[in-house]
C-alpha cells in the first residue's frame, strides 16, 4: 500500500501529456493489456470506495489516512491541481493515469530508439557508422517483399528522403529522422 502513496506522491511533476495524448496513451495501455494500466486501476478503485468512476478529494484524504500517511491541506491541494486535468474537484480514471501514461510513453519511445539502433547495427556491415544504398539493399534482400525493388531504387530512395547531408551515406541521425508521413 505504501506504493500507491508513493506513486502518487511521485505524480506530482507530470505535465507533460497534453489531453490528447493522455486519451491516447491511456487507450494504447488498455488495449495492449498493459500491467501498468491493471495496477494502476487497481490503485484507482482503492481510492474510489464509492466506485463512482473519480476519486474527490476526500476520498484521497481518507485512502491516505487509511494508508497510515498524515495528509496536510497543502499537498491534497498539490495533488489534486496536478492530476485534475478539467479542474472539476474529480480526478477520473484517465486524469489518474496521466503518471503512468506518460512513463509509459517514454518508454515506448526509447524501445523505439532502440529498435532504430538494431536496425542500423544490422545494415552497417562494416561498422562504419554510415550506410550505403548496397548495404541497405543486401540488408533487405532476404525479405519476399523485397524481391522487386533495384538497388537503383534504393539509391533514389537514399537520395530523395534520407541522405539529408548530401555525402551519399546514411547515418544513424539521417535513418532515425525519416518521417514516414513523407514516403506515402
Amino acid at each position: 500500500m505504501m506504493r500507491i502513496v508513493l506513486t502518487v506522491l511521485l505524480w506530482i511533476p507530470v505535465l507533460a501529456l497534453t489531453n490528447d495524448e493522455l486519451h491516447n496513451t491511456v487507450s494504447k495501455m488498455r488495449n495492449l493489456s498493459h500491467d501498468k494500466y491493471t495496477k494502476s486501476h487497481k490503485k484507482f478503485r482503492f481510492f474510489d470506495k464509492d466506485s463512482s468512476e473519480y476519486v474527490t478529494r476526500d476520498e484521497f484524504v481518507a485512502g491516505l489516512e487509511k494508508l497510515g500517511y498524515k495528509t496536510s491541506a497543502k499537498k491534497i491541494d498539490h495533488i489534486m491541481n496536478e492530476l485534475d486535468i478539467n479542474q472539476d474537484g474529480k480526478v477520473e480514471f484517465v486524469e489518474f493515469m496521466r503518471p503512468t501514461a506518460k512513463k509509459y510513453k517514454e518508454e515506448q519511445e526509447l524501445e523505439q530508439g532502440a529498435d532504430a539502433d538494431r536496425a542500423f547495427e544490422y545494415f552497417d556491415k562494416n561498422f562504419d557508422a554510415k550506410l550505403t544504398a548496397s548495404e541497405i539493399y543486401e540488408g533487405m534482400q532476404h525479405l519476399k517483399q523485397m524481391s522487386a525493388v533495384s538497388l537503383e531504387q534504393i539509391e533514389d530512395f537514399v537520395v530523395k528522403y534520407v541522405d539529408l547531408n548530401g555525402d551519399q551515406f546514411v547515418s544513424y541521425d539521417e535513418l532515425e529522422s525519416i518521417d514516414p508521413a513523407k514516403l506515402v
